[in-house]
């Protein structure tokens, strides 16, 4: 059974507090749809610092809030859609499963759509939609962005994308990558969310629909002030590092900061547009203090499932990412001994 939850709320930290509400609170399948105000969406795993123009956000009255969900950093504003599932975990392609919806609305439109990559869905080329998601206690949140529209000066101006993101793609830009569906149709962004709707009414078994009342605002709002309106949450950790790179893999972009005292790790820090389900911040803990050597890093990690952290990595890409040759220098390692 499925759920329906009204939410017309465009405050994004409230927006995403509702979505963890209804995640821990409840047994019931979910979907939600709604907008943000002008908003920069951080992912989980991401440096706010190296992802965001923070002073352009700042002066043009846009929000920036991380989520807590993995892959990259997007713009939204009031002519770009965000929706959620809460359901329980699915085995297989779930992106796939839960953006069907999506296309299953455009082709009733006469467009075809189509799910490329790992996470994104595209009209000739042109990329209008990004989804990424959450894994906790065994459900899934999914969440995607769907561009029917959106200030293409804000979302070149507010993001500050890694280069390598473009690499082999023949794009020198997220604005030039981007395609909005409201050239596509004539409908304006609401009467389009309502079609996705109705898809979903019909996809799936929806059996009652859910008005947000004072009580859930109470206890969204709660969430929102303790959580996502918090520095401490969008900010995130960023302890001083010496060495920082990037590695670009087919499961995402990989960013390490590493400062090494006498040859151990004093500080690790791993970032990026990644997804998995745990929390990378516990990986760099458990690396902390060990001997920078391919040998104890190795016997550290033996036990460890480390693509429960990253999707997609190994202990070998790991352990070679560590030790990329063209960033790590000797005299680095040996530092302030």
């Amino acid at each position: 059974m499925m759920i329906v939850v009204e939410n017309n709320n465009t405050n994004p930290a409230y927006n995403h507090s509702l979505e963890e509400y209804f995640f821990n609170n409840y047994a019931e399948d979910i979907f939600i749809i709604w907008r943000n105000r002008p908003t920069v969406l951080l992912g989980r795993n991401q440096n706010i610092y190296k992802e965001v123009n923070l002073e352009y956000c700042n002066k043009n009255g846009i929000d920036v809030v991380r989520r807590p969900s993995g892959g990259g950093t997007i713009y939204c504003d009031l002519d770009i859609i965000q929706y959620s599932f809460i359901t329980k975990e699915r085995e297989g392609d779930s992106f796939r499963y839960f953006t069907k919806p999506i296309i299953d609305t455009l082709l009733k439109l006469g467009i075809d759509g189509e799910f490329t990559g790992r996470n994104d869905l595209v009209i000739h080329g042109k990329k209008f939609s990004g989804n990424a998601q959450y894994h906790n206690r065994g459900k899934v949140l999914h969440h995607g962005s769907i561009l029917y529209g959106g200030n293409l000066e804000s979302m070149k101006n507010a993001l500050r994308p890694n280069p390598l993101k473009f690499v082999g793609k023949n794009i020198s830009s997220v604005t030039t990558r981007v395609g909005f569906l409201k050239d596509l149709m004539d409908l304006s962004v609401t009467e389009f969310m309502d079609e996705i709707s109705k898809t979903v009414l019909e996809d799936f078994d929806i059996e009652k629909v859910i008005v947000i009342d004072e009580e859930i605002d109470r206890k969204i709002k709660r969430i929102m002030a303790e959580k996502y309106a918090c520095d401490d949450w969008n900010y995130g950790k960023n302890p001083k590092t010496d060495i920082c790179y990037c590695v670009k893999h087919p499961f995402g972009i990989v960013e390490y900061g590493i400062r090494i005292v006498c040859g151990k790790i004093r500080e690790l820090s791993i970032s990026g547009d990644f997804f998995g389900k745990k929390d990378i911040y516990d990986l760099t803990v458990k690396l902390q203090g060990l001997k920078f050597s391919e040998k104890e890093l190795r016997e550290a990690l033996k036990d460890e499932d480390v693509s429960s952290y990253i999707t997609g990595l190994s202990v070998d890409i790991l352990i070679e990412d560590l030790f990329y040759k063209e960033c790590i220098d000797e005299e680095l390692v040996l530092n302030e001994c």
